[in-house]
C-alpha cells in the first residue's frame, strides 16, 4: 500500500453501521430462482450451443439466448445493460460458472469466443478473447453487485454484506437522483442479427438489413435515440457536478452560460491560443469524422478503438494502470458506449524512457486499428518529423482513419494540405478556471472530491502535494497470497509524473468531447430520419468512402513530388540506414515491448521458428501468478455524499439476474478450494514448460578451435527471451492483465521492454514474418547489450554443438564496442541474401531519436514474387572468431512492408 492512501475513507459509514442495517434493506442481488431464465449478462440460453455461437458473432449487443419475451422485456436485450451477472467473476456465482465451463460442466457455459473479422483486406487484426471476454468490466461495471464486495477480498461474510447493502444503497439513490437508462424490448420473438463478414466497413446497405432486425424497426430506433440523448445528458451533468458547477447550483441563465464556457469543446481549424477557456478542440471535419464514426458504429454495433502512444508520465507511472487517463476515460466511457451498441477498446500504449518513433514505424500492427489516436510525448519527443511519421502511419495503416488528437505539444505539421484540406484532428485544453484554488487545508476539504489538492495559492502550495498519488501494490486476497517480496509503494512518482485526479481530469476532458459528439450523432440521427424517412439514409453514417478518400489522397502526398522536403523524411534520412521508404508507405511491426497491440501475438517470439529439438525462446514466458481479475482498492470507494460518475453511467432500471442454477453465494468454505484450482491451473501449465529437453546442459571442453559457421539457415537455440518485468496479456487495454510476478502485482503497469538476445554462439534466429510484399524489412536492436550472455557462458562451439536438423541500458558506463570481425547474416526463406561487416553495421547504431537507432536488414523487392502479400522467414545470425560472446545484440522491433 502506498504510504498516503485516501484520507477521505473515514467519511464512509463504518462496516459495522452498515451491517446493522442488514435486516431492513434487501439483498435482491443475492437472491435467486430457480424457475427464471437468465439476461445476456448470465451467459446460460436455452437455445442450443450451435445456435448461440452463431448469434453471438458481436456480443457487446447481442441477446444472450433469452427464453421468452417475458425475459427479454424483463432483462433486456439489444443496447442493453450487458455487464456483470454471471460474467463478473468478482462473485462466486460469475466464478463458478467460468471453472465450470471450463472444465466441460456446463453445457451451457460462456460461448466459444468468436473474433470478427473485417471483410477489408488491409484491416488489422486489433482483437483478442481477452478483450471480448473483458472480466474486469464485467467486475466494476456490475450495477447490481458491489465490486468491494467480492468473495475475493479477504473479509468476513458480515463484512462483504455490509458492502453489499451500501451498494445497494447508493446505485437505488443514484437511479432517484439522476435517473437511469430504461430501455426494453417490445418485439415478441429474439431478433435477427445482421451479418458483416462479407460487406466492408460494414457498409451494409438499408435494404439488407434482416428483417425484423432492430435498425429495420422504426419505432425501436426512435425510443433508444431518446434513451440515449438521456444517458449523454445526465452524465455530462454529472461531469460539472464532479467539479462544483452542477446545473442545480447555478440561479441564472448568465451562470450556466459561464460554466459552459468553462467545459466547452471548442469547434476550430486550429488549436486555439493557450490558456482558452474549454477542455478540448477539434476541427470541423474532424468534428463530423467523429460523429460519422459514431453513428455507423451504432448503426453496426460495431468496435471503436481509442489508442494513446507517449511517454512516461503519460503511461501514468507512479500511478495504478487504472488510474491513468485513458484508462479512467474507459471507466466511464465504456458502459456508455456499450449501452449504444458499441464496444470500446481503449489503449494505453506509452512506455517509460522511450517516446513514438519505435512504434510508429510499424504503426499499423503495433497501435493496431484506431478511431482516435492521441500522441501525448512532449516531455522526450521534440522533433516534428517523429510527429509527421506517427501521424502519417496512423492515417495510413488499416481500415479505418482516426482522429488526430494533440495530448499536448504536438504539430500537424503539412497534414492540412496533405490530406485535401481534410484534416481530421483536435487535441486537449488547459480546461482553465474550472478547478478551485485552495488556501488551506480546511478550504481543501471543503471542496468536491474530484478537485481537491490539484491547485494551490502560495500559501498552501504544500497541501497539493499531501494527496498526489493513491497508489497500491497489493490489497490482501483471500485465494492468494503473493510469495514475491511486495514494494511499498508504485515506482516512477517523481515531480513529472501526476497523480491519479490530473489524470481523471484529463480522461473529463475527452469525455466531453465524446458526450457532445454522441449527442450530435443521436440528433443527426433524427433530423435525417425527420427530413427523409426511414431508416436513416447510408450517406449520413457509411464511412468506407471517407477512408478510401483520405487515404488514398494522403498516400499520394507521401510518395509525390516534394516527398523529400516533408518533416518524416528529413527525420527518417538522419538514420544511416535508408528508412526514407517508412514516409511513404505502410509499415507493419513486431516487437518484445509491451504494450502492444494484441499483447503477445504481436511479439517476435510469437512468430520465432522452433529448432529440430523443440527449443524456443518463447517457452521461457512466465505464466503469471494468479489469473482472473484484480480487486479494487477499498480506500478507491467514492466517499458517501460526493458525485460518483462512474455510478451514474452504469445505472439502469433493470431487475439483479436470477440465476436458474444458482451457487450458493454465502458458502466461504469453498474459498480454498477455489485458490487450489486456481494455483494447479498454473502449476500444470508452468510445468509443461519446462519439461522440453532443449540440449542446453551439454557443456564442451574450452578449445582453441576456430568456430564452424555453415550456411544451412536452421533454428539455433542460443536465442535467450531476456524478460523485463514482463508476464501475462499486456495489450494496454482496460481488458489487460499485465505484471503479476513482480513486486506490485496490483499496479497492472504494461510497460515493459523485454529483448530477444543473441551472439555469436546462439546460431540462426528464424523468424516468420507474416505479411511482406515490398521485400522492406529493418530492425530495432540494442547493440549494447548484452555482452557475453550467462545463457551461452560455458559454450565453445554454435548451438553449444548441438545437431540441429534442416536489457535496460546502463547509460553510466559506455558500452563494450563488437569486436572488429563481427559479422551480420540476413538469410530469406532458408538462404543468406545479405551478409553485414562491421563497418557496415556499426553505423545503424546512430540513435535518430531517444534511445532508438533502428538497422535496415533488407530493402529487395525480388525476395516476394509477384505482387502479393507472402510470408517469409527472416533468419538473423551473429558471427565472430575473435569475440564470440562480446558479438552480440538484443532484438527489440522487427519491420516489414
Amino acid at each position: 500500500m502506498s504510504s498516503s492512501p485516501f484520507t477521505e475513507t473515514n467519511r464512509h459509514r463504518s462496516i459495522a453501521a452498515i451491517a446493522a442495517s442488514i435486516a431492513t434493506v434487501s439483498l435482491a442481488v443475492l437472491s435467486y430462482s430457480s424457475s427464471s431464465s437468465n439476461n445476456k449478462t448470465a451467459s446460460v440460453p436455452t437455445v442450443p450451443r450451435e445456435t448461440y455461437e452463431t448469434r453471438n458473432l458481436n456480443s457487446v449487443s447481442s441477446d444472450s439466448g433469452l427464453s421468452t419475451p417475458e425475459d427479454q422485456q424483463k432483462y433486456g436485450t439489444f443496447h442493453q445493460s450487458g455487464f456483470g451477472g454471471l460474467q463478473n467473476r468478482g462473485h462466486r456465482t460469475g466464478e463458478k460458472a467460468y471453472r465450470r465451463s471450463l472444465e466441460g460442466e456446463d453445457e451451457y457455459g460462456p460461448p466459444a469466443v468468436i473474433i470478427p473479422v473485417s471483410a477489408v483486406p488491409h484491416a488489422v487484426p486489433s482483437l483478442t478473447e481477452h478483450n471480448i471476454n473483458n472480466f474486469h468490466g464485467h467486475y466494476v461495471h456490475d450495477e447490481h453487485r458491489s465490486p468491494f464486495a467480492s468473495f475475493l477480498y479477504n473479509r468476513t461474510k458480515e463484512e462483504r454484506e455490509a458492502e453489499q447493502v451500501e451498494y445497494t444503497v447508493k446505485m437505488n439513490a443514484v437511479r432517484e437522483e439522476w435517473g437511469a437508462w430504461d430501455f426494453g424490448e417490445e418485439y415478441t420473438e429474439i431478433r435477427p442479427l445482421a451479418n458483416f463478414d462479407k460487406t466492408p466497413y460494414k457498409d451494409m446497405k438499408n435494404a439488407d438489413f434482416p428483417t425484423n432486425s432492430w435498425q429495420t424497426d422504426e419505432k425501436y430506433t426512435r425510443r433508444f435515440i431518446e434513451e440515449g440523448k438521456k444517458l449523454v445528458t445526465r452524465v455530462k451533468e454529472g461531469v460539472y457536478a464532479e467539479y462544483g458547477h452542477a446545473t442545480k447550483d447555478l440561479t441564472t441563465p448568465e451562470e450556466i452560460a459561464a460554466r459552459d464556457e468553462l467545459f466547452q469543446v471548442v469547434i476550430s481549424e486550429a488549436a486555439p491560443a493557450a490558456r482558452t477557456s474549454g477542455v478540448s478542440w477539434i476541427t470541423p471535419k474532424g468534428f463530423d469524422a467523429l460523429v460519422k464514426k459514431l453513428l455507423h458504429g451504432m448503426k453496426t454495433n460495431d468496435e471503436f478503438y481509442y489508442v494513446m502512444g507517449g511517454h512516461s508520465a503519460a503511461a501514468g507511472h507512479g500511478n495504478n494502470f487504472h488510474q491513468q487517463y485513458t484508462m479512467q476515460f474507459a471507466n466511464i466511457m465504456e458502459p456508455i458506449f456499450h449501452k449504444l451498441g458499441m464496444r470500446l477498446i481503449a489503449k494505453n500504449l506509452a512506455m517509460g524512457g522511450y517516446g513514438t518513433s519505435h512504434y510508429a514505424f510499424g504503426s499499423s500492427t503495433l497501435y493496431g486499428e484506431t478511431d482516435i489516436i492521441m500522441w501525448d510525448s512532449a516531455m522526450t519527443e521534440h522533433d516534428g518529423g517523429i510527429m509527421d511519421l506517427f501521424w502519417k502511419q496512423a492515417s495510413i495503416g488499416g481500415e479505418r482513419v482516426p482522429i488526430l488528437i494533440d495530448g499536448g505539444g504536438s504539430t500537424f505539421n503539412n497534414l492540412e494540405e496533405e490530406t485535401g484540406n481534410n484534416l481530421w484532428a483536435g487535441g486537449r485544453l488547459n480546461g482553465e478556471g474550472i478547478m478551485p484554488t485552495a488556501t488551506s487545508m480546511e478550504h481543501v476539504l471543503t471542496l468536491p472530491f474530484a478537485t481537491r489538492y490539484q491547485v494551490c495559492d502560495a500559501n498552501a502550495k504544500d497541501v497539493c502535494n499531501l494527496e498526489k498519488y493513491h497508489d497500491f501494490c497489493w490489497v490482501t486476497r483471500a485465494d492468494y497470497n503473493p510469495t514475491q517480496r511486495l514494494a511499498g509503494k508504485i515506482q516512477g512518482q517523481a515531480s513529472w509524473h501526476p497523480g491519479d485526479r490530473h489524470h481523471q481530469f484529463n480522461s473529463r476532458k475527452m469525455i466531453l468531447l465524446f458526450l457532445k459528439a454522441f449527442d450530435a450523432a443521436l440528433d443527426k440521427w433524427v433530423t435525417g430520419m425527420d427530413a427523409e424517412g426511414f431508416p436513416l439514409k447510408e450517406s449520413h453514417w457509411h464511412v468506407g468512402d471517407d477512408y478510401v478518400n483520405l487515404q488514398t489522397t494522403l498516400a499520394a502526398s507521401m510518395s509525390g513530388p516534394g516527398l523529400n522536403e516533408t518533416e518524416c523524411y528529413k527525420f527518417a534520412s538522419r538514420a544511416a540506414g535508408s528508412l526514407e521508404k517508412a514516409c511513404t508507405m505502410t509499415v507493419s511491426g513486431m516487437t518484445e515491448f509491451t504494450p502492444v497491440n494484441r499483447g503477445h501475438y504481436n511479439s517476435i517470439h510469437y512468430h520465432v521458428q522452433r529448432a529440430s529439438n523443440g527449443y524456443s525462446p518463447a517457452d521461457s514466458y512466465p505464466v503469471p501468478n494468479y489469473e482472473g481479475i484484480n480487486v479494487l482498492p477499498l480506500e478507491w470507494k467514492i466517499p458517501e455524499g460526493e458525485i460518483d460518475l462512474h455510478a451514474i453511467a452504469i445505472a439502469s432500471t433493470y431487475a439483479p439476474p436470477h440465476f436458474e442454477n444458482p451457487c450458493d453465494e454465502d458458502d466461504d468454505t469453498e474459498e480454498a478450494e477455489d485458490s487450489r484450482r486456481v494455483l494447479r491451473a498454473k502449476a500444470k501449465v508452468d510445468a509443461s514448460i519446462n519439461t522440453v529437453d532443449h540440449g542446453l546442459t551439454k557443456v564442451q571442453p574450452l578449445s582453441r578451435n576456430l568456430l564452424t559457421y555453415d550456411d544451412v539457415v536452421k533454428p539455433g537455440i542460443g536465442w535467450e527471451l531476456a524478460l523485463i518485468d514482463t508476464d501475462g496479456y499486456c495489450d494496454g487495454s482496460q481488458m489487460s492483465s499485465c505484471k503479476r510476478n513482480g513486486p506490485c502485482p496490483l499496479a497492472g503497469t504494461n510497460d515493459g521492454r523485454s529483448t530477444l538476445n543473441g551472439n555469436g554462439l546462439s546460431g540462426w534466429l528464424v523468424i516468420n514474418i507474416p505479411r511482406v510484399k515490398l521485400g522492406y524489412i529493418f530492425a530495432k536492436l540494442q547493440w549494447w547489450w548484452p555482452r557475453n550472455m550467462a545463457f551461452t557462458k560455458d559454450w565453445t562451439e554454435v548451438n553449444n554443438g548441438i545437431e540441429l536438423q534442416g536489457g535496460s541500458r546502463n547509460l553510466k558506463a559506455p558500452p563494450i564496442d563488437w569486436p572488429e570481425d563481427i559479422e551480420v547474416d540476413i538469410a530469406v526463406n532458408g538462404k543468406i541474401v545479405r551478409t553485414f561487416n562491421y563497418t557496415e553495421f556499426k553505423p545503424m547504431a546512430t540513435e535518430i531519436a531517444y534511445n532508438e537507432a533502428f538497422y535496415l536488414l533488407l530493402d529487395d523487392e525480388s525476395v516476394v514474387a509477384g505482387d502479393k502479400y507472402e510470408e517469409i522467414k527472416l533468419g538473423l545470425r551473429i558471427r565472430s572468431q575473435i569475440g564470440a560472446g562480446l558479438a552480440s545484440f538484443g532484438v527489440t522491433h522487427i519491420y516489414y512492408a
